[in-house]
């Protein structure tokens, strides 16, 4: 006998869309580092940034949305940043990019929640 009811049923797991945000951060990076030279480090955040964006809208889920700007600030800060791979976070800049990226990721799945739930 259950104490609570069950949970209903989802029709798309947010375990599958941490899984295939990754994979949008990876193809955004690697689009990004094959198409703005490596002067431009803001335009480069900027890219993955609005990839976030636009995959949380998709995914319409806060937590898919939240690990997918994580994945994204920490690929962008090692590939982007340091063409050699190295994940150094050097201070300020670094945070405030964190929460910019963060920023949009998140508003992109709020927008993506809410556009859902209208239909």
């Amino acid at each position: 006998m259950f104490l609570r009811s069950p949970k209903p049923f989802s029709r798309r797991p947010t375990e599958l869309l941490i899984g295939v945000g990754f994979f949008v951060a990876v193809a955004a990076c690697a689009v990004t580092a094959l198409l703005v030279p490596d002067t431009q480090v803001e335009v480069r955040f900027a890219a993955m940034g609005v990839a976030a964006c636009l995959y949380a809208v998709v995914a319409a889920d806060l937590w898919a949305a939240a690990v997918t700007g994580v994945l994204a600030w920490t690929l962008a800060t090692g590939f982007l940043t340091h063409p050699v791979g190295e994940l150094n976070v050097t201070g300020g800049s670094d945070g405030i990019r964190l929460l910019g990226i963060m920023g949009i990721s998140l508003a992109g799945g709020s927008m993506g929640s809410i556009g859902g739930e209208r239909i």
